[in-house]
């Protein structure tokens, strides 16, 4: 498998540009990979690597099937009745977010197995992937995806560094996180006894329930059952971003750009 990537400057810690950076967002140098998109003119330096078997496949669901995913579309709820809420809208979120959800745990898995070898620790279970149950686990994949400037020295480097670029390309799952908070708000039974069926003809009155529930949706905590991967945030590093109570936190976005549908790209409706 090829990886090319751009010249990186003259590392102060090395003093030569043969190294890889472990830095998010992961996209400043590279990777870029022939079989998926354009490679930029600039990136001109190719390496050769000889993957594990689940890597060539992992980056094809990547490419193939999540990154298409996450960037389809969001509904908008303004748009469909209540009854398509929490049968429709939530399910259809909480697929998406659980997707990304289980590709990141493959890729901690990998991460880990590839910084420790024969020393790696068992993989967590499902239910305790998050740094306050598993901190040992968290420590060597924030760690890790901290790094900084690494040396290339061998294809286990380079094996672990797109390991860790797929790891951080499956958080563009977040505008569906978003929506996910909101319609657990929206399908509360509070929230939804209390909105009138009016609500569904009159659009203008739906966006402003929407609004009200995105305002929950950021300010208060959403506590759905505790030991699925869809009840729990996503999987990134404290330092990374702000706001973390788990292994698995929000975005890099400030708090008003995360909100949700802050980047949903609308179909705006005339009220009627």
């Amino acid at each position: 498998m090829q990886i090319y990537l751009k010249p990186r400057p003259i590392s102060r810690k090395y003093g030569h540009s043969n190294y890889l950076t472990f830095k998010y967002p992961f996209d400043n140098y590279g990777p870029f990979f022939a079989d998926y998109g354009t490679i930029p003119s600039d990136a001109t330096e190719v390496y050769t690597v000889r993957p594990s078997s689940p890597l060539p496949a992992s980056l094809s669901k990547l490419y193939n099937e999540l990154l298409p995913s996450f960037d389809a579309e969001v509904p908008d709820p303004n748009k469909l009745p209540r009854s398509k809420w929490g049968g429709g809208l939530l399910q259809l979120a909480v697929a998406k977010v659980d997707s990304s959800f289980y590709f990141q745990l493959e890729c901690e898995d990998h991460i880990v197995r590839l910084v420790k070898g024969d020393r790696a620790p068992a993989p967590p279970p499902t239910s305790r992937r998050t740094a306050d149950l598993s901190p040992e686990w968290y420590k060597i994949v924030y760690s890790t995806l901290l790094r900084g400037e690494v040396e290339v020295r061998d294809d286990a480097d380079l094996e672990l560094f797109v390991w860790a670029y797929l790891y951080s390309k499956a958080n563009r799952v977040h505008i569906w996180r978003g929506l996910r908070a909101e319609m657990i708000q929206l399908t509360k039974p509070f929230f939804a006894a209390h909105l009138p069926s009016a609500y569904t003809d009159n659009s203008g009155l739906l966006k402003a329930a929407s609004a009200i529930a995105s305002v929950f949706a950021t300010k208060t905590p959403i506590e759905p059952p505790p030991l699925t991967p869809s009840s729990m945030d996503e999987n990134k590093p404290p330092l990374l971003f702000p706001s973390s109570s788990s292994s698995h936190t929000g975005d890099v976005d400030s708090d008003d750009d995360n909100r949700p549908f802050r980047r949903r790209n609308r179909i705006v409706s005339s009220d009627q």
